[in-house]
């Protein structure tokens, strides 16, 4: 449905035509036309078509959920509301599909819902995308498609591309998070990580106090020799970068085209140090994930934040805390010596479900802002996953509000995207580091230029610029 305005410039048109005519011999017409008046918009018949590798995730089965249902109810608002009609259909991973069919001289879909890491960068290269601004009709600072922080995961060269299915009932996901089991540590007789921030000794210092106090409790209580208080669910160098967040460090730094690689400095190498020195008092060690949810191995976890937060896919649910029977949260990483309590250790990191607009489209761009906000505004009678996660999934308003804050306040991880090779010698460098198989100085210096001229040769703008602009 198009909304058509009447212009002034138009309506003196009119009324010119009709005084000359009035003029003349031909009766006189009468023109009702409002400067503000409306057309109904009509777009019956069109179908607005989205490609997902996770289709039952962005649309659930009807009655497999309340979410489902009201989405499924949203979808049939639209066609009685516009005339269209919205379908997901399951589609490949990233952008090489589409760039086939294109290619073949076909009409590709409408929107891409895609999981991999070159799936926009592909699509954007090709200049198959529109960036959000291109779109009438899309407010994307409207919270609906994700806080500005967040929209960062569809950045290109300092544009808006991507943008998230934010109102649904999808909690966003992200990097450097701590989760907890909260039953374990009331037995063990362990304070909850909580209690630290509250009374502000949630830092470095004291979080290796904690996790020996952990250590100890456990291993009066019987438990095996192979329980380590502090998990890593996925490397050391992921954990690092969120070590050196919540020590206050950003991983590109300056203004104005003037970048350097914030984590290459002494704090940053203290950093990985403070993280070894907790691998050689056999506090924390990188298993998988299974080893705290499941088996109890731990009584905390380093991980992305979907595994306090992820509840809907039946076939695998038992792999998140949601789903098991004791209490859980979750928590930012402890700050360092450089940072302070409001230190943020959560960050975006490329792979994650992005959605993207494709110009390859046969649909009128007008269309497909007006389309968007109405698919995505929330969903009749639901708070959306902010109301989800505080009334029925997270424990406490600590772990809401612990979530919440880190995603206003979201980091942005540059990697290989930016970095290139240099962020893979760094990142397998801090892997062999932690461990203590190479020295930390040595890591930072195999990498420090290829990092800089892949800075110099790709960073145009910081997320931090984008946002104050």
């Amino acid at each position: 449905m198009r909304k058509v305005f009447v212009s002034a410039l138009s309506l003196l048109i009119i009324l010119s035509v009709v005084f000359t005519v009035s003029c003349g011999s031909q009766p006189e017409e009468a023109f009702d036309v409002s400067l503000d008046s409306e057309l109904p918009i009509d777009l019956t018949g069109q179908v607005y078509r989205w490609g997902s590798s996770w289709d039952q995730q962005l649309l659930p089965s009807e009655y497999f959920s309340l979410a489902g249902d009201m989405t499924h109810k949203r979808l049939r608002d639209l066609t009685a509301t516009y005339g269209c009609t919205f379908e997901v259909i399951p589609w490949e991973d990233g952008g090489s599909r589409i760039l086939t069919e294109v290619a073949a001289g076909y009409t590709s879909i409408d929107f891409l819902d895609s999981h991999a890491s070159n799936g926009g960068i592909q699509l954007y290269r090709a200049n198959m995308l529109y960036s959000l601004d291109e779109i009438p009709n899309l407010d994307y600072s409207d919270n609906r498609f994700g806080t500005m922080r967040f929209l960062q995961y569809g950045v290109f060269d300092g544009r808006f591309y991507g943008f998230y299915q934010y109102a649904w009932e999808f909690p966003p996901e992200y990097h450097g998070v701590i989760h907890f089991n909260s039953d374990m540590l009331r037995t063990l007789g362990i304070r909850l990580p909580h209690e630290l921030r509250e009374n502000g000794t949630w830092d470095w210092e004291h979080f290796k106090e904690y996790l020996l106090s952990v250590q100890s409790a456990s291993a009066d209580a019987g438990y095996d020799s192979d329980f380590v208080p502090f998990i890593c669910g996925t490397s050391y160098s992921a954990d690092a970068i969120a070590f050196m967040f919540a020590n206050g460090l950003q991983m590109i730094e300056g203004s104005n085209g003037n970048y350097t690689f914030g984590f290459d400095n002494a704090n940053g190498m203290a950093t990985v140090d403070y993280m070894s020195d907790l691998y050689k008092e056999g506090l924390y060690v990188t298993k998988g994930a299974a080893e705290f949810v499941k088996n109890k191995k731990s009584a905390l976890m380093s991980h992305e934040s979907y595994f306090s937060t992820h509840y809907n896919e039946k076939s695998s649910s038992n792999d998140y805390l949601p789903a098991q029977d004791y209490e859980y949260g979750m928590i930012r990483f402890p700050h360092g010596p450089n940072g302070d309590e409001n230190s943020v250790s959560g960050y975006v990191h490329h792979g994650r479900r992005l959605n993207w607009m494709l110009k390859t489209t046969d649909k009128e761009v007008n269309d497909i802002g007006l389309v968007l906000n109405f698919v995505f505004a929330p969903l009749d009678g639901s708070e959306g996953w902010p109301g989800l996660l505080k009334n029925q999934i997270l424990y406490s308003a600590d772990d809401f509000d612990e979530y919440s804050y880190m995603l206003e306040n979201i980091n942005f991880n540059y990697d290989a995207m930016f970095l290139e090779k240099g962020y893979n010698t760094w990142t397998d460098g801090i892997n062999s580091a932690v461990p203590g198989r190479k020295s930390v100085s040595e890591i930072f210096e195999a990498a420090e230029t290829s990092i800089q001229e892949a800075i110099n040769k790709n960073v145009t703008w910081t997320f931090d610029e984008l946002v104050n602009e």
